[in-house]
């Protein structure tokens, strides 16, 4: 089990310049993926889980015209295994329940129509859209908040507190998400998210900091 908190931020992305229509042709735009180095996954537990492409496309319209638009960005997830029989959960199992992940999205605008909420957004507003994707996550509340340096930049960390259910479970378990606001890094905005069992936040609290500021990413 994975809680993956990542894909839902996927669908939104930024922009730099005004483009024009190119015709028929959809527009490509790309985000370059971030990561965090081993050193950093070797001090905290964590292992890397998969970095992959997530792509959207969107049509807009001006003037009569309409032109499709292709986004691709990227996510780094990595997660850490757990051992629920010890935080009480009637499960004796360990499952990868605490994840971070790296998210980039280029920055795009067609006809000075922007298409980037993400760049605008409050780690809240973040937060709503992971909470679609942990399996029965309700009850979203931010409980605290931190600022922390991600690529160099400084950004404000959200805390938030939820339940959710093991994926494929079926238990309830109390869980913290820490949702920072996108930073600019580049031609690409950067996105940390991280998330585990709420019982387990003096430990992994310090952990996901250390692992948003040591993302790395060359946009």
């Amino acid at each position: 089990m994975t809680l993956g908190a990542s894909t839902a931020i996927a669908t939104t992305a930024g922009c730099t310049a005004s483009m024009p229509f190119v015709g028929d042709e959809p527009m490509e735009f790309e985000a370059d993926p971030a990561s965090i180095p081993q050193s950093a996954l070797d001090e905290t537990g964590y292992d890397e889980h998969a970095i992959e492409d997530v792509w959207i496309e969107r049509t807009f319209e001006a003037g009569g015209q309409t032109q499709d638009v292709v986004v691709t960005n990227w996510q780094a997830e990595y997660d850490k295994t757990i051992d629920l029989g010890k935080l009480g959960v009637p499960i004796d199992e360990r499952l990868r329940a605490a994840v971070c992940t790296a998210l980039t999205t280029p920055k795009v605008s067609v006809l000075d129509r922007t298409f980037n909420p993400v760049g605008e957004m409050t780690s809240e507003e973040l937060a709503e859209m992971v909470q679609d994707r942990y399996e029965g996550m309700e009850n979203l509340e931010r409980v605290d908040e931190d600022v922390v340096s991600i690529t160099g930049e400084s950004t404000t960390v959200g805390e938030f507190e939820a339940e959710a259910d093991l994926v494929g479970e079926g238990v309830s378990i109390d869980l913290t998400l820490h949702i920072a606001e996108a930073v600019e890094s580049g031609d690409d905005l950067v996105v940390g998210v991280g998330g585990y069992p709420t019982e387990l936040r003096s430990g992994e609290r310090p952990n996901i900091v250390s692992l948003f500021e040591a993302i790395e990413h060359n946009g």
